[in-house]
């Protein structure tokens, strides 16, 4: 009973010695490396799309343009919302990527290996975070302000 009373009678020492605290402090780190990996894989996107633009600008079609710009800019506002909800950002990341990979292998009817490498490095890196970022988020809802 002594140690409850004396918690409350000093909440900054509890405050200092609180484990899960600097846990989480360490945690938002390793989320926000994956943050970066995201706006890192957002500009590959979108440099190797100029090239491909300016390659084949004899090809250029506006569905092919505007669907690709719209995938860069949904990969850059998950990169943003993942700086809020990590987990539910890079659960959608995966969702996305998957989604292209099918939909690019049900259109075409081949199987496309572009920038294959570079997706299986993100999807990687940010499993390896993933129950970081739950953690983080459920402490985040759980100490909202």
């Amino acid at each position: 009973m002594d140690k409850e009373k004396d918690s409350v009678k000093n909440p900054l020492e509890d405050f200092v010695d609180d484990t899960e605290y600097y846990q989480i402090k360490r945690d938002k780190q390793q989320v926000e490396n994956a943050t970066w990996a995201i706006y890192i894989f957002t500009a590959i996107s979108f440099v190797f799309f100029t090239i491909y633009l300016l390659i084949n600008i004899e090809n250029f079609s506006w569905i092919n343009c505007v669907i690709n710009l719209a995938l860069i800019g949904i990969y850059f506002f998950l990169g943003i919302y993942s700086q809020e909800k990590p987990f539910t950002a890079f659960i959608t990341i995966f969702f996305v990527l998957g989604a292209v990979f099918l939909l690019d292998i049900f259109l075409t009817g081949q199987l496309s290996l572009r920038g294959i490498v570079v997706k299986v490095v993100l999807v990687v890196y940010i499993a390896m975070r993933l129950e970081i970022a739950k953690r983080v988020q459920e402490y985040e809802n759980k100490h909202a302000k």
